[in-house]
């Protein structure tokens, strides 16, 4: 994580999205297969179209439920933007969000409790994505207002 801690807010560094440094969020999608988990529910896909990643990011969520995972089309870049799941709503620290830059060719997996906001578009005002989460996502959501700004540093 790379975070500095400034009088007008938090500005996190975009970095590469790699299998190690992306481990206490979730998991890279290699080779091997990767299990998904769940509480309730069944697992759905959906096609998304996502914006270009915002300057700043005023909220997060989880779901405490399921992992949730995100597949990239048309090779387009993607950054995602995370916190550990240990974070906890009513106390929760800015400087803990992480920002990653997946080479548009990377699946990736939240473990369940992730904060996070939906996968943004690196290079362009909109890319398309698939993701897979359970149907009852939003009866285990948990969604906060973040009162420090957070600033987003791309490479």
């Amino acid at each position: 994580m790379t975070a500095t801690a400034e009088r007008t807010g938090v500005t996190i560094k975009v970095q590469p999205l790699t299998a190690e440094a992306f481990a206490p969020y979730g998991r890279v999608v290699e080779n091997d297969r990767q299990p998904l988990q769940m509480q309730d529910g069944v697992f759905t896909a959906r096609y998304m179209t996502v914006r270009r990643v915002p300057e700043t990011v005023d909220h997060v969520n989880m779901h405490t439920d399921h992992s949730q995972m995100f597949v990239p089309l048309g090779g387009d870049k993607l950054v995602v933007i995370v916190s550990p799941p240990d974070q906890k709503a009513e106390s929760f620290d800015p400087t803990s969000i992480a920002a990653f830059l997946a080479d548009g060719t990377q699946t990736f997996i939240f473990h369940p409790g992730t904060w996070h906001i939906e996968p943004r578009a690196a290079d362009k005002d909109t890319c398309d994505v698939i993701n897979v989460q359970t149907d009852v996502f939003q009866k285990w959501t948990t969604l906060i207002h973040l009162e420090t700004p957070v600033r987003i540093l791309m490479p």
